[in-house]
């Protein structure tokens, strides 16, 4: 996971909040009504998939709309769940460009200590500061010296959307034996620029690359 930018929200985001929420608001907390049909945050998707080039926020895997690309459709997901929180069902920094694994897999669920925002504002908040990347066994973990409820938070974001399943795992190992690769073949005086391509542009585990490029930093391999 690194850090998005998600940009100004759209003018018209704020007038479809006051024509649908209270819609939601009704179902979900007031118990009335049916289910609202309305499922407007779609139209904004192509602006969120935008900001990345198509890479879930979550999990960092290109997403592809077509019958052939199964878990990595892209969505639009609620960061904090629509069924706990409708009254941001029309907040637009509530809004996380997902594929639909990590959507499926995060569902309704809001643990105590929530969940690293992928677009958080704070700067200690941001997924640098919760995670780290173990090149031994492939893993996301928790970033050294995290306690009480941040060390909660980023191992409840690890588990819940899955970042550390198999084929995740695989496909990141591959990524970062790719790009040390690469980099050990670049030019020395090449190498900050090298770096800088795939790290400051979103591609698939470009947060994972990042986390490596620190460990080797601090090493003082690069």
């Amino acid at each position: 996971m690194r850090w998005v930018d998600r940009g100004p929200g759209p003018g018209e985001v704020a007038g479809y909040a006051r024509q649908y929420t209270q819609g939601w608001i009704d179902y979900f907390q007031n118990r009335t009504g049916q289910r609202p049909a309305d499922f407007l945050w779609a139209v904004f998707r192509p602006l969120l998939e935008n900001r990345t080039n198509n890479i879930c926020w979550y999990c960092e895997q290109q997403c592809y709309a077509g019958g052939e690309s199964g878990g990595y459709t892209p969505t639009v997901d609620h960061f904090r769940p629509l069924s706990r929180f409708p009254q941001l069902a029309y907040e637009w920094s509530n809004w996380v460009f997902s594929c639909q694994r990590c959507n499926d897999l995060k569902g309704n669920k809001w643990p105590q200590s929530g969940y690293v925002d992928p677009c958080a504002a704070e700067v200690m908040e941001r997924p640098e500061q919760h995670f780290d990347y173990d090149v031994a066994t492939g893993e996301i973990i928790p970033k050294a010296g995290l306690t009480g409820a941040a060390r909660r938070k980023a191992w409840d974001t690890i588990n819940d959307l899955g970042l550390n399943q198999w084929l995740l795992i695989s496909l990141r190992e591959e990524r970062i034996r790719a790009f040390i690769a690469e980099l050990l073949l670049t030019p020395h005086t090449d190498q900050q620029d090298f770096i800088a391509s795939h790290t400051e542009q979103p591609t698939e585990f470009s947060g994972a690359v990042g986390m490596v490029i620190e460990q080797l930093r601090q090493d003082g391999h690069i």
